[in-house]
């Protein structure tokens, strides 16, 4: 899971991991299109670097930099957790209230 999806629904932002880019904005497009999911952007674990989601060339979610980095590297954690490659613990479980 290279590419991390960013989102937002009822009030909690959650992140699915992706091995390419291509498939994460299609999940955030259809997030928003066809789910009411509200997008955040996507989080690149290999760079680091944070990409804002725009629609249609608008920007239409929610644009957090720190909740993006914050929330993808929480659920990378967790699944490394259950997993069992990971044993140090995460201040709180995946999903942040917003």
């Amino acid at each position: 899971m290279r590419f991390m999806a960013v989102f937002i629904q009822l009030d909690t932002c959650y992140a699915l991991g992706f091995e390419d880019s291509d498939d994460a904005t299609d999940f955030l497009f259809w997030g928003y299109e066809e789910y009411d999911l509200i997008p955040c952007g996507m989080y690149d674990m290999l760079t680091g670097e944070i990409t804002e989601y725009e629609h249609r060339g608008r920007s239409v979610g929610f644009f957090d930099p720190d909740l993006i980095r914050k929330t993808a590297t929480e659920y990378v954690r967790a699944a490394l957790r259950l997993k069992g490659r990971s044993s140090r613990q995460t201040d709180s479980p995946p999903g942040r209230v917003i």
